[in-house]
């Protein structure tokens, strides 16, 4: 299943965030699954990681029925997967260490979504999603499980540090729709029931 511009305008992406504890999607929305969340999501329509883990690219060569896998960056071979080039950018880096911004510099984030149809910025497997989301039409789209902490992840394991993903995600706002159904702050803030209903 080739990923090509979807007709519908609204998804929601989905990681492991302790926010997304139970979370069932609804069968009238796109959901791309972010890295571990394949793994316990009842369906997703896509998969997006630029994590090149050992466990990622486990779950790109053992694909489940009907999800369109995508990734960007250096993530092995792997059959059916849509490759985007992982684009990294590091500027002087910012006097206050361990500030969200340092982290930004630190993880080599580009702020924005990429224009070019064939690249995805890097930062965070959820924000490479939402490039994911951008490149495939949608314009409005929820996040689920995306909470920019340490806690530990629904199927296992923490996350390193996350506090650049409010600059990171409110830097596409001028490109996209997006609000956080779970604890991210730096954009809009919704009850997931209350964005179905809009």
């Amino acid at each position: 299943m080739d990923p090509v511009k979807s007709p519908q305008k609204r998804a929601v992406i989905v990681a492991s965030g302790p926010s997304a504890h139970g979370f069932v999607p609804p069968d009238d929305v796109a959901v791309i699954a972010v890295n571990g969340a394949i793994e316990w999501l009842s369906r997703a329509d896509y998969f997006f990681t630029l994590d090149p883990s050992p466990e990622n690219r486990r779950r790109l060569t053992c694909q489940r029925a009907g999800v369109a896998y995508c990734a960007a960056g250096p993530v092995g071979p792997a059959f059916g997967v849509r490759r985007f080039q992982r684009i990294a950018r590091r500027g002087q880096e910012p006097q206050e260490r361990y500030s969200p911004a340092w982290w930004l510099w630190r993880w080599s984030a580009v702020e924005g979504l990429s224009k070019n149809a064939r690249q995805i910025h890097t930062g965070n497997s959820a924000y490479g999603a939402l490039g994911l989301a951008y490149h495939l039409g949608f314009t409005d789209v929820a996040l689920m499980g995306v909470d920019g902490t340490e806690d530990a992840r629904i199927e296992g394991g923490r996350p390193g540090n996350l506090s650049h993903l409010p600059l990171l995600f409110a830097s596409a706002l001028p490109q996209i729709r997006v609000v956080s159904c779970g604890k991210l702050t730096g954009i809009p803030q919704m009850h997931f029931e209350d964005w179905l209903d809009e």
